[in-house]
């Protein structure tokens, strides 16, 4: 979460630490920008872009304006070099200078760069080949849902080595709420108001919540909001014996660049053939695809894993 202002530079560098850091791994060795440049080899392009974005992936990377001798430090690029890149991104819009401060922020044309991409991004297409990478490495299907009109709705589906027919787990599918992990998962992340009405309905029929494993103190909605709570800390949905009583599911949401769930992956297989612990290598790959998903659509991670709900 950002600190209060007012903590001095200290606390401001604080606020950068994730985003300087990210920068600094480009190259463990580098003590120079050129060292890192000589150590990618271009063919027919051009270097001083490379150099160029390195001060940009920085500065994005920061919630405040960061000085010249930050920006140097972090990049490894002398000061005057720096500021001769930092001249001429100012000159179009890329980036801008504080007069009062001398500090240095992205520009509206770094903003306009980035709306366009995220106009024309297709996050649905952008997930298939990562779904069939993650169907792949764990050998159950994967799908992709997101919560349509009548709530949780299957949109794209991937089966892996050793995955089993499951005729629930149709295109265009909707799926309960507290009965299956891509509905859990949704119900965590969404306004309460959205999800409400589809939980109550949900636990008048207790018989259909019964079939559920996990769900012995989801009686009542102060149980579901307990559960709802812990989903969006672990960051992880998961759910026993939902659809089907043989079977498991664990589901990961993916944000956008607002911060908001767009849609989630969900992984499910045989409760004895898939490992849907938290700590389990399944969930590790799951948080990593719907990171990358969600980096794509302009979401940044915070090593503080409440952030996202803020």
């Amino acid at each position: 979460m950002a600190k209060a202002a007012g903590e001095g530079l200290p606390g401001q560098l604080a606020l950068c630490k994730d985003a300087l850091v990210m920068v600094a791994r480009i190259d463990k060795s580098m003590s120079s920008a050129n060292k890192t440049l000589k150590a990618v080899p271009l063919k027919n392009g051009v270097q001083s872009i490379l150099v160029g974005f390195t001060i940009l992936e920085v500065m994005a990377g920061c919630n405040r304006e960061l000085m010249l001798k930050e920006i140097s430090e972090v990049t490894g690029l002398s000061p005057s070099k720096v500021h001769s890149y930092l001249v001429s991104f100012c000159s179009i819009g890329m980036a801008t200078q504080n007069a009062t401060t001398g500090g240095y922020q992205l520009g509206s044309l770094a903003l306009k760069l980035g709306l366009s991409y995220l106009e024309g991004h297709d996050v649905f297409s952008f997930a298939k080949p990562i779904m069939m990478k993650l169907a792949d490495a764990v050998g159950q299907t994967a799908f992709l849902g997101v919560w349509g009109n009548r709530g949780p709705t299957i949109l794209n589906r991937v089966d892996g080595a050793n995955s089993r027919a499951i005729f629930d787990l149709r295109i265009g599918s909707v799926l309960p709420v507290i009965q299956s992990a891509l509905g859990r998962n949704f119900a965590a992340h969404l306004p309460f108001g959205i999800v409400e009405s589809y939980l109550i309905k949900e636990l008048e029929n207790t018989g259909q919540a019964g079939q559920c494993q996990d769900m012995d103190d989801l009686a009542t909605m102060s149980g579901v909001r307990t559960l709802l709570r812990g989903i969006a800390d672990q960051g992880i949905s998961r759910c026993r014996g939902g659809l089907l009583s043989d079977f498991t599911a664990i589901s990961a949401p993916v944000f956008d660049h607002s911060k908001s769930i767009i849609c989630a992956i969900t992984v499910m297989g045989p409760i004895e053939r898939l490992d849907d612990d938290f700590d389990g290598e399944p969930v590790m790959l799951l948080k990593a695809a719907c990171q990358k998903i969600s980096e794509s659509c302009g979401y940044q991670f915070s090593a503080d894993p409440g952030e996202a709900e803020a």
